[in-house]
């Protein structure tokens, strides 16, 4: 008998929960109070700072042991005390001037940038960039003295990565690499 019983009682309980189906979803609740603050995050880089690309109109011309160099200081509030000594400033140039044979059309690449090539002899211009604070220059030196003045139709932008880690690294990217992670247009 107390086995009917029991087999009774499984089988109204297994028909009853077998039968049971999900009712409409009820109202939103009240919002409740919200948790304390998480921890401070790492530092990133989310204040990256880039240039628009800028072409130089007049170059200053000097003389250094003999060798001619020419010159564009570009104001650059971005560039900190504080960049110089933990952060990075990257330096880009489309060196639209060149015979694209030397320098493809639209190419881009990470100063400094040394180009050799042969103009009746063989001669290498190297263009540069020093960051200083709240100063971006631009040099331009040919080994030969070839030029007693260069092309203004090169172009020039830098991009500003603030670090909070002293000594911190930028790792080797490609300038469309660097433009992909920091989200800059090219």
């Amino acid at each position: 008998m107390k086995q009917n019983i029991l087999f009774v009682l499984c089988s109204v309980i297994l028909l009853t929960v077998g039968s049971c189906k999900k009712g409409d979803i009820g109202p939103q609740g009240t919002t409740g109070p919200q948790g304390p603050a998480g921890p401070q995050g790492a530092i990133g880089t989310a204040n990256v700072i880039y240039s628009d690309w800028f072409t130089p109109a007049v170059y200053t011309k000097d003389t250094i042991f003999g060798i001619w160099g020419f010159n564009y200081n570009q104001a650059a509030t971005a560039i900190t005390q504080q960049v110089l000594d933990s952060g990075a400033v990257l330096t880009f140039g489309k060196l639209h001037g060149y015979n694209p044979g030397i320098w493809p059309a639209g190419q881009v690449a990470q100063l400094p940038v040394n180009l050799t090539y042969i103009v009746g002899s063989t001669m290498t211009d190297t263009w540069s960039a020093l960051a200083t604070v709240g100063n971006l220059k631009i040099r331009f030196v040919n080994d030969l003295n070839f030029y007693n003045s260069i092309s203004t139709s090169h172009q020039f932008r830098f991009i500003v990565v603030p670090s909070g880690i002293p000594g911190a690294r930028m790792e080797q990217l490609t300038y469309q690499e660097i433009c992909k992670k920091y989200s800059i247009p090219e």
